[in-house]
């Protein structure tokens, strides 16, 4: 089996998404308490990481306002949890990449597993197997049917996205596979594939990109 691996915020959606999610919430007015206090939790978090001061850097912030979105989740019931993501996935498609999109019906004929992998929580994602996705990995935001709280959520990053592919896929042929990604924290895996792509990459995957003649796609 040789594998497209396809990251998520800034690559198959060309945005950071969870503001998006935010702002949703914010429109449909729900549990504005909860919204208050997680947001404003945010935003002072994100000043000390644009300060660069206390460790608050990309590597840790984003994490963490991952976590606390399951906190968000879990304030309201799940018949309204599962409506606002459906309502969430419309909204996200004005601002997919669509050179992207494109990519995956072109690597689905020549013969790939699609498979979406994200930091995001994958109760965000299911929906976007809509999109062509054959697998979707996001981090684990459930159990026994209910929503886990932001101290028992382990968000999958750098590494920890190497393993879920690895643990995923023990027999795939990673040298005939490839990899779409933005970010420096996802250069384990696009070290670990035959064909790495870089996607409107930061800096730092942009240096990595140039230096491993990685094809960059803008």
């Amino acid at each position: 089996m040789k594998l497209a691996i396809y990251d998520f915020d800034g690559t198959y959606v060309s945005k950071q998404t969870l503001p998006l999610l935010y702002k949703l919430w914010k429109k449909k007015k729900l549990n504005k308490a909860m919204y208050k206090k997680i947001w404003y939790g945010f935003v002072w978090r994100y000043i000390l990481y644009k300060l660069k001061i206390f460790g608050w850097d990309k590597r840790r912030i984003n994490p963490y306002t991952m976590r606390k979105t399951a906190d968000l989740f879990r304030s309201i019931s799940r018949e309204s949890l599962d409506q606002f993501l459906i309502d969430h996935y419309h909204n996200i498609q004005s601002v997919v990449f669509h050179p992207l999109k494109t990519q995956i019906q072109e690597d689905k004929k020549n013969g790939f597993h699609i498979v979406l992998l994200s930091g995001n929580l994958d109760i965000i994602l299911q929906a976007f197997k809509n999109d062509g996705f054959d697998t979707i990995i996001g981090s684990k935001s459930m159990k026994n049917g209910e929503i886990l709280s932001s101290k028992d959520i382990e968000v999958i990053i750098e590494d920890k996205k190497r393993e879920m592919i690895l643990k995923h896929f023990p027999q795939a042929d990673l040298k005939a596979s490839k990899a779409y990604a933005d970010n420096g924290y996802d250069i384990p895996v696009l070290e670990m594939v035959g064909n790495a792509f870089a996607v409107n990459p930061d800096k730092e995957l942009e240096k990595h990109a140039i230096k491993n003649n990685w094809i960059i796609i803008r």
